[in-house]
């Protein structure tokens, strides 16, 4: 009986989270990210999941965002995920007001804010990609994201023979830079197939440790 294919998945963890975890459906926060990638993939055998993303800073109106953050990557390693890490900052920048103001000489109104900025997640994402199918570490590869910054090695990688499925978190409405990159498919994230591939309330790591759900994320 002839083995079956591969795929290695990369997930852009921020784009994952704005477009789907954050309002959309915030109770599936707690989500297991090799069985998501396993029920996208059922005819495939998935040598590997690669997260993207950047530990996040305390904020004033959300003082334990941290710790649920590295609760969440204990969980994802008991799996055998492999987390690659960025940068999160704060720009200082000075924007215009909205709705846009005018101060007395006729100049618009700005003030300074605060933002936060993801570094270097999807550049470690595409290098990630790149090298692996060059080395041929699996029949296929699947990105979950619709940041088209990641459309040039896409490109690269399709324009060289190897198959990448775009796994929409935009769903039907996902960047169609990426048909022209070549991706083979698109495949969408359902709220059905969030709800299935959730971690239990309660595990244990490799020394026996139990990690739990944060309490906030029920």
């Amino acid at each position: 009986m002839p083995s079956r294919r591969t795929v290695q998945v990369y997930v852009d963890g921020f784009a994952l989270y704005k477009a789907l975890l954050q309002r959309t459906y915030p109770e599936y926060r707690w989500l297991d990210l090799e069985a998501l990638s396993r029920r996208l993939f059922p005819h495939r055998d998935v040598v590997g999941v690669k997260f993207f993303t950047a530990p996040l800073k305390p904020l004033t109106n959300n003082p334990g965002i941290g710790q649920r953050q590295q609760t969440y990557w204990r969980a994802l390693r008991t799996t055998g995920v492999e987390i690659v890490e960025g940068k999160f900052i704060f720009n200082k920048q000075y924007l215009p007001k909205h709705p846009e103001e005018l101060d007395p000489a006729g100049r618009v109104v700005t003030m300074r804010v605060k933002r936060p900025e993801e570094k270097g997640t999807d550049v470690a994402l595409a290098t990630h990609l790149l090298v692996d199918a060059f080395d041929s570490a699996a029949d296929s590869y699947a990105i979950v994201t619709n940041d088209s910054d990641l459309v040039p090695p896409v490109s690269a990688i399709t324009g060289r023979g190897h198959a990448v499925t775009l796994v929409s978190v935009a769903g039907a409405g996902y960047n169609k830079a990426f048909t022209a990159a070549g991706v083979s498919s698109v495949r969408q994230i359902r709220r059905g197939t969030l709800a299935a591939s959730q971690f239990p309330d309660r595990l244990q790591d490799a020394d026996g440790r139990w990690i739990h759900k944060p309490p906030t994320w029920r």
